[in-house]
């Protein structure tokens, strides 16, 4: 049974607005923690006592919400450390910002992951499994429609922070869950949360498949997301009438690198796998950093990039002496780019970034200026 229930006191700023930092000044979590505890109290059985525990940090949904939620249970831990050092069973512990540092590396917010719209500050409440079982049953049934905070905690929380906030209501991690999922499902991505919802509350996860309006095949085994990589030459043949393939291609990187986000920010490991057809090239996933299109046998001597607007880099294109294509290389993550640039710096490759994309006579492969068309 349960000795613990996981929420958030969940927040959207006015307008989209990005607040300047997520921890919450000491003296603010000091101050707000009776007022946060209060409130919370106000939903629960009177014949329990309930310790109180919270981390002052504003965070992004995604980062709570991952397998075994480590970040709520960095809190329960915590908080039985400090019955080691004094604290009773039914009182409280906040846990905030000293000299800027939080107090454990789980507790710091993903600065990478967060600028959505709704950020969150966890919150677990302990006690016994009798406890828990009737906290569980009352804030599961009336959190939800009766949660907005005190009109004193968020003018706390605005004054701090510098900003306004169109809700800030508390919710069970449940709830959470099902706002993420109505917000993937309205900006289209309502399949991806299907696999997400597995990992998260599979016992054990499924082996389960879904596909994407670009057509991707995702494939979810042993808790890590499998995606099939389909490099241009390939893509450009399977749609040798479209007119527009080049763009649906970028459309469908853009889409293959929202889903690798996405599914990283939930701490769900991406595995990039190579196509199931004959793409004309020797395609083998050489790196983590690459998927890399081998072309000819020739070595290496200057590098182009492929940029395409609203996406960033495409991929780097390679060269021997004579001119003639060596490889592709598709970048899988953005830093991959800059390990790629002090690659060539070592290497002596000078690299061109052509600031388009640039495609062969035949509109079918990746290709460099001296012996191409431009698009």
């Amino acid at each position: 049974m349960a000795t613990m229930w996981m929420g958030v006191l969940a927040l959207e700023p006015t307008g989209g607005v990005i607040p300047a930092r997520q921890m919450l000044t000491r003296d603010t979590a000091e101050g707000l923690a009776a007022g946060m505890g209060g409130q919370l109290a106000r939903f629960l059985p009177g014949e329990h006592d309930y310790g109180f525990v919270w981390s002052a940090a504003l965070y992004d949904p995604a980062q709570l919400l991952r397998r075994d939620f480590p970040l709520h249970q960095e809190l329960a831990h915590l908080f039985v450390a400090g019955q080691r050092q004094g604290i009773d069973a039914g009182h409280s512990l906040t846990l905030c910002e000293r000299l800027g540092h939080m107090p454990t590396a789980l507790l710091v917010p993903e600065l990478a992951i967060g600028g959505g719209t709704l950020y969150a500050i966890p919150v677990v409440l302990t006690g016994s499994e009798e406890a828990i079982a009737a906290a569980t049953e009352r804030l599961e049934s009336e959190l939800y429609g009766a949660g907005l905070a005190d009109a004193a905690i968020v003018f706390e929380l605005n004054r701090d922070l510098g900003v306004s906030f169109e809700h800030v209501r508390w919710l069970s991690l449940l709830d959470l869950s099902a706002m993420m999922a109505a917000q993937l499902e309205h900006v289209g991505f309502g399949f991806a949360w299907q696999l997400v919802e597995e990992v998260l509350y599979g016992a054990p996860p499924r082996h389960i498949e879904v596909r994407s309006p670009q057509g991707q095949l995702l494939k979810l085994d042993d808790e890590a997301v499998w995606l099939a990589f389909t490099p241009y030459s390939l893509f450009a043949r399977q749609q040798r009438d479209n007119a527009e393939r080049l763009a649906d291609y970028i459309a469908y990187l853009h889409e293959f690198r929202q889903l690798q986000g996405l599914l990283a920010a939930h701490g769900i490991a991406v595995r990039v796998r190579l196509p199931n057809a004959d793409t004309g090239h020797a395609c083998a996933r050489a790196t983590d950093d690459f998927v890399v299109e081998s072309v000819s046998a020739g070595a290496p001597v200057r590098a182009v990039l492929h940029d395409a607007p609203g996406l960033g880099a495409l991929a780097f294109s390679l060269v021997d002496e004579s001119g003639a294509m060596v490889e592709h290389r598709y970048p899988l993550s953005a830093s991959a780019i800059g390990r790629f640039r002090l690659e060539a710096q070592q290497k002596g490759w000078p690299v061109e970034r052509l600031g388009r994309v640039v495609l062969s006579a035949d509109g079918e492969d990746l290709a460099v200026p001296d012996d191409a068309v431009r698009h």
